[in-house]
Protein backbone atom coordinates (compact mmCIF):
# COMPACT_ATOMS: atom_id res chain seq x y z
CA UNK A 1 0.00 0.00 0.00
CA UNK A 2 1.63 3.25 -1.12
CA UNK A 3 5.07 3.76 -2.65
CA UNK A 4 7.92 1.43 -1.70
CA UNK A 5 10.65 3.41 0.07
CA UNK A 6 14.24 2.29 -0.35
CA UNK A 7 15.24 4.34 2.72
CA UNK A 8 12.23 4.03 5.07
CA UNK A 9 12.60 6.13 8.24
CA UNK A 10 10.18 3.92 10.21
CA UNK A 11 11.48 3.08 13.69
CA UNK A 12 8.37 1.40 15.15
CA UNK A 13 4.78 0.59 14.19
CA UNK A 14 2.21 -0.48 16.74
CA UNK A 15 -1.46 -1.27 17.07
CA UNK A 16 -3.17 -1.02 20.45
CA UNK A 17 -6.57 -2.39 21.48
CA UNK A 18 -8.23 -1.22 24.68
CA UNK A 19 -11.20 -3.16 26.02
CA UNK A 20 -13.96 -2.13 28.42
CA UNK A 21 -13.15 -2.57 32.14
CA UNK A 22 -16.17 -4.87 32.35
CA UNK A 23 -14.58 -7.32 29.88
CA UNK A 24 -13.38 -10.67 31.32
CA UNK A 25 -9.82 -10.53 32.68
CA UNK A 26 -7.56 -12.33 35.14
CA UNK A 27 -3.81 -12.87 35.40
CA UNK A 28 -3.99 -16.37 33.95
CA UNK A 29 -4.96 -14.76 30.64
CA UNK A 30 -1.44 -13.71 29.48
CA UNK A 31 -0.14 -17.21 30.21
CA UNK A 32 -2.89 -18.82 28.16
CA UNK A 33 -2.23 -16.41 25.28
CA UNK A 34 1.50 -17.09 25.53
CA UNK A 35 0.83 -20.82 25.16
CA UNK A 36 -0.70 -20.06 21.75
CA UNK A 37 1.96 -17.56 20.63
CA UNK A 38 5.13 -19.13 22.07
CA UNK A 39 6.12 -20.60 18.72
CA UNK A 40 6.50 -17.12 17.22
CA UNK A 41 7.07 -15.08 20.40
CA UNK A 42 9.09 -17.30 22.75
CA UNK A 43 10.81 -14.58 24.82
CA UNK A 44 8.53 -13.26 27.56
CA UNK A 45 8.89 -10.93 30.54
CA UNK A 46 6.80 -8.82 32.90
CA UNK A 47 7.00 -5.03 32.75
CA UNK A 48 5.88 -2.78 35.60
CA UNK A 49 3.62 0.00 34.39
CA UNK A 50 4.59 3.57 35.20
CA UNK A 51 2.58 6.73 34.51
CA UNK A 52 2.79 10.43 35.22
CA UNK A 53 -0.08 12.31 36.82
CA UNK A 54 -0.22 16.07 36.16
CA UNK A 55 -1.70 18.45 38.73
CA UNK A 56 -2.58 22.02 37.84
CA UNK A 57 -5.07 24.71 38.80
CA UNK A 58 -5.64 28.46 38.46
CA UNK A 59 -3.91 29.22 41.75
CA UNK A 60 -1.37 26.42 41.82
CA UNK A 61 1.91 25.79 40.00
CA UNK A 62 1.96 22.85 37.64
CA UNK A 63 3.30 19.72 39.35
CA UNK A 64 3.69 16.09 38.37
CA UNK A 65 3.72 12.79 40.23
CA UNK A 66 4.99 9.42 39.05
CA UNK A 67 2.36 6.74 39.72
CA UNK A 68 2.33 2.99 39.25
CA UNK A 69 0.28 1.86 36.29
CA UNK A 70 -0.98 -1.59 35.32
CA UNK A 71 1.62 -4.29 34.75
CA UNK A 72 1.84 -6.00 31.39
CA UNK A 73 3.41 -9.13 29.91
CA UNK A 74 5.66 -8.78 26.85
CA UNK A 75 6.21 -11.61 24.36
CA UNK A 76 8.99 -11.08 21.79
CA UNK A 77 10.40 -12.72 18.73
CA UNK A 78 13.94 -14.00 19.23
CA UNK A 79 15.29 -11.38 16.80
CA UNK A 80 13.40 -8.57 18.61
CA UNK A 81 11.62 -7.47 15.43
CA UNK A 82 8.09 -7.78 16.86
CA UNK A 83 6.37 -7.98 20.22
CA UNK A 84 2.95 -8.65 21.74
CA UNK A 85 1.98 -6.90 24.97
CA UNK A 86 -0.91 -7.95 27.21
CA UNK A 87 -2.21 -6.19 30.30
CA UNK A 88 -5.53 -5.62 32.03
CA UNK A 89 -8.00 -4.93 29.17
CA UNK A 90 -5.09 -4.12 26.84
CA UNK A 91 -3.56 -5.81 23.80
CA UNK A 92 -0.75 -4.25 21.76
CA UNK A 93 1.22 -5.53 18.78
CA UNK A 94 4.52 -3.75 18.09
CA UNK A 95 6.75 -4.08 15.03
CA UNK A 96 10.29 -2.70 14.96
CA UNK A 97 12.90 -2.79 12.24
CA UNK A 98 13.08 -4.59 9.88
CA UNK A 99 9.51 -3.81 8.80
CA UNK A 100 8.53 -5.36 5.48
CA UNK A 101 5.08 -4.05 4.52
CA UNK A 102 1.61 -3.18 5.79
CA UNK A 103 -0.02 -6.39 4.61
CA UNK A 104 2.36 -8.50 6.72
CA UNK A 105 1.93 -6.32 9.79
CA UNK A 106 -1.86 -6.29 9.40
CA UNK A 107 -1.90 -10.09 9.15
CA UNK A 108 0.09 -10.31 12.40
CA UNK A 109 -2.26 -7.90 14.17
CA UNK A 110 -5.36 -9.83 13.08
CA UNK A 111 -3.84 -13.18 13.98
CA UNK A 112 -3.02 -12.06 17.53
CA UNK A 113 -6.36 -10.23 17.91
CA UNK A 114 -8.32 -13.35 16.89
CA UNK A 115 -6.51 -15.50 19.47
CA UNK A 116 -7.13 -12.88 22.18
CA UNK A 117 -10.87 -12.70 21.43
CA UNK A 118 -11.27 -16.47 21.34
CA UNK A 119 -9.64 -16.75 24.75
CA UNK A 120 -11.67 -13.92 26.31
CA UNK A 121 -14.94 -15.03 24.73
CA UNK A 122 -16.02 -11.40 24.40
CA UNK A 123 -15.15 -8.36 22.27
CA UNK A 124 -15.94 -5.03 23.94
CA UNK A 125 -13.55 -2.60 22.29
CA UNK A 126 -13.25 0.92 23.71
CA UNK A 127 -10.41 2.13 21.48
CA UNK A 128 -8.17 1.05 18.61
CA UNK A 129 -5.00 2.96 17.83
CA UNK A 130 -2.56 2.63 14.93
CA UNK A 131 0.73 4.45 15.39
CA UNK A 132 3.83 4.88 13.24
CA UNK A 133 6.99 6.44 14.70
CA UNK A 134 9.56 7.65 12.17
CA UNK A 135 13.11 8.78 12.89
CA UNK A 136 14.92 10.79 10.22
CA UNK A 137 18.71 11.09 10.42
CA UNK A 138 19.98 13.85 8.16
CA UNK A 139 22.67 16.52 8.14
CA UNK A 140 19.82 18.95 7.52
CA UNK A 141 18.61 18.35 11.09
CA UNK A 142 22.02 19.34 12.50
CA UNK A 143 22.11 22.49 10.38
CA UNK A 144 18.55 23.48 11.32
CA UNK A 145 17.23 23.03 7.77
CA UNK A 146 14.30 20.86 8.85
CA UNK A 147 12.05 22.82 6.49
CA UNK A 148 13.74 20.94 3.66
CA UNK A 149 12.55 17.64 5.17
CA UNK A 150 9.03 18.22 6.51
CA UNK A 151 6.22 20.52 5.47
CA UNK A 152 5.03 21.20 9.04
CA UNK A 153 7.62 23.40 10.73
CA UNK A 154 7.47 26.12 13.38
CA UNK A 155 6.53 29.48 11.87
CA UNK A 156 8.54 32.01 13.85
CA UNK A 157 8.49 35.68 12.90
CA UNK A 158 10.16 38.90 13.92
CA UNK A 159 12.87 38.58 16.55
CA UNK A 160 11.93 34.91 17.02
CA UNK A 161 12.98 34.06 13.46
CA UNK A 162 16.28 32.42 14.43
CA UNK A 163 18.01 29.05 14.00
CA UNK A 164 16.44 26.28 16.11
CA UNK A 165 18.44 24.14 18.54
CA UNK A 166 15.36 21.96 18.91
CA UNK A 167 11.56 22.01 18.82
CA UNK A 168 8.46 19.95 19.56
CA UNK A 169 5.01 20.26 17.96
CA UNK A 170 1.76 18.39 18.60
CA UNK A 171 -1.52 18.65 16.69
CA UNK A 172 -4.76 16.71 17.23
CA UNK A 173 -6.64 16.47 13.93
CA UNK A 174 -10.26 15.30 13.72
CA UNK A 175 -11.31 12.77 11.07
CA UNK A 176 -14.80 11.65 10.13
CA UNK A 177 -14.28 8.33 8.32
CA UNK A 178 -13.31 6.42 10.29
CA UNK A 179 -14.28 8.77 13.07
CA UNK A 180 -11.24 9.46 15.19
CA UNK A 181 -8.35 11.75 16.01
CA UNK A 182 -4.88 11.80 14.47
CA UNK A 183 -2.19 12.90 16.92
CA UNK A 184 0.59 14.44 14.81
CA UNK A 185 3.88 15.05 16.60
CA UNK A 186 7.19 16.30 15.27
CA UNK A 187 10.36 17.27 17.07
CA UNK A 188 14.11 16.87 17.38
CA UNK A 189 15.73 14.32 19.67
CA UNK A 190 19.32 13.38 20.40
CA UNK A 191 20.41 9.88 19.39
CA UNK A 192 23.70 7.99 19.38
CA UNK A 193 24.06 8.98 15.72
CA UNK A 194 23.39 12.67 16.45
CA UNK A 195 20.25 14.75 16.18
CA UNK A 196 17.21 13.13 14.56
CA UNK A 197 13.89 14.47 13.38
CA UNK A 198 10.90 12.53 14.77
CA UNK A 199 7.61 12.20 12.91
CA UNK A 200 5.10 10.41 15.15
CA UNK A 201 1.62 9.68 13.72
CA UNK A 202 -1.02 8.07 15.94
CA UNK A 203 -4.59 7.57 14.70
CA UNK A 204 -7.18 6.33 17.19
CA UNK A 205 -10.93 5.76 17.37
CA UNK A 206 -13.16 5.56 20.43
CA UNK A 207 -16.45 5.23 18.54
CA UNK A 208 -16.35 1.58 17.51
CA UNK A 209 -19.95 0.48 17.19
CA UNK A 210 -20.02 -2.66 15.10
CA UNK A 211 -16.22 -3.03 15.10
CA UNK A 212 -15.74 -6.35 16.83
CA UNK A 213 -15.16 -9.29 14.53
CA UNK A 214 -11.99 -9.81 12.52
CA UNK A 215 -13.52 -8.54 9.27
CA UNK A 216 -14.65 -5.24 10.81
CA UNK A 217 -11.29 -4.77 12.53
CA UNK A 218 -9.50 -5.42 9.22
CA UNK A 219 -11.61 -2.74 7.53
CA UNK A 220 -10.84 -0.27 10.33
CA UNK A 221 -7.12 -1.04 10.16
CA UNK A 222 -6.93 -0.53 6.39
CA UNK A 223 -8.76 2.80 6.59
CA UNK A 224 -6.66 3.95 9.54
CA UNK A 225 -3.49 2.98 7.68
CA UNK A 226 -4.61 5.07 4.70
CA UNK A 227 -5.04 8.05 7.05
CA UNK A 228 -1.60 7.58 8.60
CA UNK A 229 0.13 6.96 5.26
CA UNK A 230 -1.47 9.99 3.62
CA UNK A 231 -0.43 12.13 6.58
CA UNK A 232 3.12 10.76 6.38
CA UNK A 233 3.46 11.70 2.71
CA UNK A 234 1.85 15.13 3.24
CA UNK A 235 4.15 15.86 6.19
CA UNK A 236 7.27 15.44 4.06
CA UNK A 237 8.50 17.86 1.41
CA UNK A 238 8.15 16.45 -2.09
CA UNK A 239 11.92 16.60 -2.61
CA UNK A 240 12.68 14.61 0.54
CA UNK A 241 9.97 12.07 -0.20
CA UNK A 242 11.57 11.44 -3.61
CA UNK A 243 14.91 10.94 -1.82
CA UNK A 244 13.37 8.27 0.38
CA UNK A 245 11.89 6.51 -2.65
CA UNK A 246 15.26 6.56 -4.35
CA UNK A 247 17.19 5.47 -1.30
CA UNK A 248 19.33 8.60 -1.14
CA UNK A 249 18.53 9.82 2.36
Amino acid sequence: MGDKLLSPPLMEALCEFKFAPSAPWDWTFPGRLYDQLAGEFPVHSQVDGVGVQIHFGPDKPVSSQVIKGPDRIQMKRTDGSAMVQVGPHLLAVNHLRPYSDWESFRALILRVFEKYIKLSGECSLERIGLRYINQIQSIKVDTGRVGELISVTPSLKGTLHRPLAGFYQRYEIIYEAPRGVLIHQTGIRNTEQGKALMLDLDFGSNELQGVCDQSAVKTWLDTAHEVVYDCFVTSLTREFYEELKGGNQ
